[in-house]
């Protein structure tokens, strides 16, 4: 099978990701964009890749495989918001509240991300290595930019980089849940870069044009 690209999995390493199965992930993603991820769902996602359902189930036998799988392709397109590898510590955060905007703009994606990653909190869930990689990685990712925020004399002496990386995914994830309950009273840029300030000397920059990645 010819592989058309790898998903780079947070915390450890890609994933080889053959034409067919691109298609797959995509189809799941735009069903989730459309009307969330609910019973029947299985058969939209395989007519949007063109395939049966009883093709598609050979291809994942396990719905909550292609469940996970979708959210790392998720992460794949997301990730190309982020500035290389050389950016500052700045740059960084502003990288991670452009991610937040990007679930905003798919909110049927933070749905399916909040039910997972409770699920996956079990060993046996197909997905518990994944979400504790990636929250490693996004947890280094954050703690990172802080510490070279804190060597440039940027960050606040009583902020432990570590501590407060820590403190901005609980953060995330319970905004995450406020804001699938009530969209328009939940601002959950503003309110993670208001946490971020409030360890800054110097606040973060406005939000600049987010550009969404689709290939």
């Amino acid at each position: 099978m010819s592989v058309d690209m790898q998903i780079p999995g947070p915390g450890g390493g890609p994933t080889d990701v053959s034409p067919v199965e691109r298609r797959v992930l995509e189809a799941m993603l735009e069903t989730i964009s459309a009307d969330g991820y609910h019973a029947g769902s299985f058969a939209r996602v395989a007519a949007r890749a063109g395939l049966t359902a009883a093709e598609l189930e050979d291809l994942y036998p396990d719905e909550r495989v292609l469940l996970v799988d979708a959210m790392r392709y998720r992460d794949a397109l997301g990730a190309a918001t982020m500035p290389d590898a050389h950016a500052d510590g700045r740059g960084l955060l502003r990288g991670f509240l452009d991610i937040i905007r990007y679930n905003v703009a798919t909110p049927g994606t933070v749905e399916l991300f909040t039910m997972l990653s409770a699920a996956a909190t079990s060993p046996e869930h197909p997905g518990h290595d994944y979400f504790r990689e990636r929250y490693a990685w996004l947890r280094g990712m954050v703690e990172d930019a802080l510490e070279e925020l804190e060597q440039e004399g940027e960050l606040r002496r009583r902020a432990d980089p570590a501590t407060v990386a820590t403190q901005a995914l609980a953060l995330l994830d319970g905004l995450q849940v406020q804001w699938l309950l009530d969209r328009r009273a939940i601002d959950m840029e503003r309110l993670m870069r208001a946490f971020f300030n409030q360890h800054l000397y110097r606040k973060l920059e406005p939000a600049r044009p987010l550009r969404l990645a689709r290939d």
